[in-house]
């Protein structure tokens, strides 16, 4: 069962990277549960697709967000919630400034809904020291 569950979130993974290089923030949105909660670094929490949607979408245009690149380090769990810890690397283009690449790591847990596998709760912070 863990392996499918690792399968499938390795999947998801690949489509959230796919979505914000695509600057697809409602495509990013839908990979998370309706009542999802998104607790970026910096930042208040963020409740719900609706929340997460404009978050992802400030990102891409504001932030300059350009991609994602996640890493499952470990997967545990059972029956419909398993939790993700991995790694990330962010590429960031802002306007006008050179690119910055993020390196950090991140906690997610996946709840099993009648649309498969999606993002319940999402945590992370970055590796690099504060500017």
């Amino acid at each position: 069962m863990v392996e499918k569950v690792r399968e499938a979130i390795k999947e998801a993974n690949v489509k959230f990277g796919e979505k914000i290089r695509n600057g697809d923030a409602a495509g990013v949105a839908a990979l998370y549960t309706e009542d999802a909660v998104l607790m970026p670094p910096n930042s208040e929490k963020v409740y719900g697709r609706k929340g997460i949607e404009k978050f992802w979408g400030g990102a891409i245009s504001q932030m300059g967000l350009k991609d994602a690149i996640l890493s499952t380090q470990e997967l545990f769990g059972r029956g419909d919630i398993f939790t993700e810890i991995g790694s990330y690397i962010l590429k960031i283009q802002p306007a006008g400034q050179k690119p910055i690449e993020d390196k950090g790591k991140y906690v997610v847990i996946w709840k099993q809904t009648a649309d498969g596998l999606k993002l319940h709760r999402d945590i992370w912070n970055s590796n690099l020291p504060p500017p």
